[in-house]
């Protein structure tokens, strides 16, 4: 009697493990299907995305081609004009100039756009080629450059004179152009003024120095990109009576109408000692106030909301 029954619960046993055996391979191949749906889903989603700004990419160069045409034209017409005499000179209508200026810009921010899509994507993917990502980027800071400089009209005195700013001699990529300067800011991370000449330096570049005439523009276009708190380290050091820029020796009037109110005298721990050094104050209180007054005495081993503003030599 006893053997009959270990008989009988070896054979429960075996039923009840083929049983659990059956169950859990049933579970594991639905659960493989959903994941296995679930990857083709979202490669046909990412596929789909990757699409798109292949076709948007294709679409700017196109634009870009058009407008560079566009452009290269306009100023041979330019060029053709301003050799005859003045007298017959016919400048193109202040209309054809704004007409190009929005082209410009619309190009600047179609091509920002994609940036944003494509970095998106590049976060859930491997993302598009090398090659692909360059492209981007080279249509991104040319219509950027092209957006920033447009064109501009002098009215002279018996004749229009047309100038491309862009034709001037250019900043690198990244590079914010202000008259004959070039600067670029480094917003990875805020800095002392040492640790920024040094950054600039080893770039290959110099702590900033503007000229008096394009510190208040360069201010105003950091404000208005970047906004509140953005300060901004220039080259220049206190050495007990004066600010010298560390570049060329120059020094900065105490008495510049450039000082922000009462500066650089006013506050705890300013004045002009070795441990004082200047920044531009971008700040939205002071640019409402004072917005053609920038510079600000700061000490240099601050580093609260204040980046590394280099520029090309």
């Amino acid at each position: 009697m006893e053997h009959i029954i270990m008989k009988i619960e070896s054979k429960f046993e075996k039923l009840l493990e083929d049983k659990l055996e059956n169950i859990l391979d049933t579970k594991m191949n639905s659960k493989m299907d959903q994941i296995s749906n679930t990857l083709t889903t979202n490669q046909n989603v990412i596929s789909n995305d990757l699409q798109l700004v292949k076709e948007h990419i294709e679409t700017y160069e196109l634009s870009f081609d058009e407008l560079k045409t566009s452009n290269l034209f306009l100023k041979s017409q330019l060029i053709e004009h301003l050799a005859q005499d003045k007298e017959t000179y016919n400048a193109p209508s202040a209309q054809d100039i704004s007409n190009v200026n929005d082209s410009l810009h619309e190009l600047n921010s179609l091509a920002k756009k994609s940036n944003e899509i494509l970095t998106e994507l590049m976060g859930d993917c491997k993302g598009p080629s090398n090659t692909t990502t360059q492209q981007l980027n080279y249509i991104l800071e040319s219509t950027e450059e092209m957006d920033q400089n447009g064109m501009k009209a002098d009215n002279v005195t018996g004749s229009s004179l047309i100038t491309l700013s862009h034709e001037v001699e250019r900043c690198p990529g990244g590079f914010i152009k202000m008259s004959s300067q070039c600067f670029k800011m480094y917003r990875d991370r805020y800095r002392s003024w040492s640790e920024a000449k040094t950054k600039c330096e080893q770039e290959g570049y110099i702590l900033a120095q503007p000229d008096d005439s394009v510190a208040v523009q360069l201010r105003k276009y950091i404000y208005e990109e970047y906004g509140d708190y953005n300060y901004v380290w220039l080259g220049a050091q206190g050495d007990g009576s004066k600010f010298v820029y560390a570049h060329g020796g120059m020094a900065l009037d105490n008495a510049s109408p450039l000082w922000y109110t009462n500066q650089p005298f006013a506050g705890p721990g300013s004045g002009v000692g070795a441990e004082q050094c200047l920044l531009l104050i971008v700040e939205e209180g002071p640019f409402s106030r004072h917005p053609a007054r920038p510079y600000w005495s700061e000490p240099c081993l601050s580093n609260s909301y204040v980046y590394a503003l280099c520029e090309e030599k």
